[in-house]
Formats: structure tokens, sequence, C-alpha cells
């Protein structure tokens, strides 16, 4: 795979995800590739592969040498309604954090309870403007407080296959993953490309999700004796 070709796959999952590419790498291609071939080498990929280049950005997804959040944006999730990614920028982005859940249908809600909390915090009424993907709040001089956008996202999958849900959910590589149920992380990675999941692996991966719940049902109830016991003494 070329240079080019790498830093392209890059820079679209990072758009894709709203995350970037951080700066040095960016900068110098070849400590970013190098990184990438050595994923490749522990894990037995294709360099040439890209959806090897997607699984090794997942993997890495939240190491602050490869990415980092874009500090101007917060992604809220995919709107449950449409599938549409839900972005919140502004000077107070990060003060706001509406009881309210953000998602389509709860616009006159959250204009309510987002007005009220921004006049709690600069002391008068703010403007405030609906359109068909956005809210905007704004102070006296027009600046953006607080922002609510939906974006079309045409990776996004509504209904989402069980391997993405549950790397999701447990945050786990392929490989993690292929451990816990048995499978090897290419075939955890083309099912999950694919979504041609067989019964077999299906069943494997419900029966480590029930495994879980039991696991943290022990633990609630090795708790709740341990409760006991000290209240008894």
């Amino acid at each position: 795979m070329t240079n080019d070709r790498f830093i392209k796959l890059c820079e679209k999952y990072a758009k894709d995800e709203s995350i970037t590419l951080h700066s040095d790498n960016k900068k110098a291609i070849y400590p970013l590739y190098s990184k990438f071939k050595k994923f490749c080498q522990e894990e037995l990929r294709n360099e040439d592969d890209e959806s090897s280049v997607y699984d090794w950005l997942i993997s890495n997804k939240y190491d602050k040498d490869i990415t980092t959040n874009n500090p101007k944006v917060n992604f809220i999730g995919h709107d449950p309604i449409d599938g549409f990614k839900i972005l919140v920028s502004g000077i107070l982005k990060d003060k706001i954090n509406p009881k309210t859940e953000i998602k389509r249908g709860n616009e006159k809600e959250l204009i309510k309870e987002i007005s009220s909390i921004i006049k709690g915090i600069v002391g008068y009424d703010v403007f405030y403007h609906e359109g068909g993907s956005h809210i905007v709040f704004q102070d006296k001089i027009g600046k953006d407080l607080y922002v609510i956008e939906w974006h079309f996202d045409p990776n996004y999958e509504k209904d989402e296959n069980l391997i993405k849900k549950v790397c999701k959910e447990l945050n786990l590589t392929y490989k993690q993953l292929g451990e816990m149920i048995g499978y090897g992380d290419e075939a955890i990675s083309k099912a999950s490309r694919t979504g041609n999941i067989s019964t077999a692996m299906s069943k494997a991966l419900e029966l480590y999700l029930e495994n879980l719940k039991l696991k943290d049902r022990l633990k609630t109830l090795d708790t709740l004796s341990d409760i006991i016991k000290e209240l008894s003494k």
C-alpha cells in the first residue's frame, strides 16, 4: 500500500468517526505507517487490505499518539430515529449536559431546557434558531454558545451486527473478542465487515454475553452478602 493511499484511508476513517489524526503523524507519514505495519505483522494481516487499516485504527481509537478528538466538536452518538451523527459545538459545549435526550423529536424540549440552562450561566435570554438539521443558541453579539447538529453518516448501520455491537459496548478489539469466544481475529473481522455471522459464532457471542451477565450478578450478590455480614456484627 502506498503512503498516500494509507493516509487517505486513515483520514477517511477519522472523518467518519469525528476524530482527527494526531498532527505529528500527518506531518511524518513513516512513523504512523510503521505502527500499522507492526500491527499487521503481529496480527498476521495483509498490509494492502483496506479493512486492515480500519481495524488497526479501531483498535487504536483511544491511543493519543495516533488519534485525538476534535477539540471543537463533541460527538454525542447516532440518532436512534434516523441514524444521523449528532455533534455538539459552541463555547458552552462542555458545560451543558441536558437531561432531555438529544434526538429527533425532542427539539422543543431541548430548546426549552438548554435555553434555561444558558440563561442561568450568562444571565439573560439568548437567541436560538432551529433548522432542519441544527439548533443554534447564540449570545447578544451572535457568537455560538451551544450548537446541536445532525449529519448524515453514510457508514452508519442502523441494524448494527452483533459483533460490532459487542466490540463497541465492551471496548474490545476483534482479536480480543475472538480469544474470548474461540475464533481467530480474521474470522471475526470478516464476519463483522460482511455481516455474515454464522449460527455457531452468533451462539458463541450470545453465550459469552450471558456469561458476563451471570458474573455481574454474582458480584452483586457477593457485595450484598458482605454488606449483610457487616450489618450483622
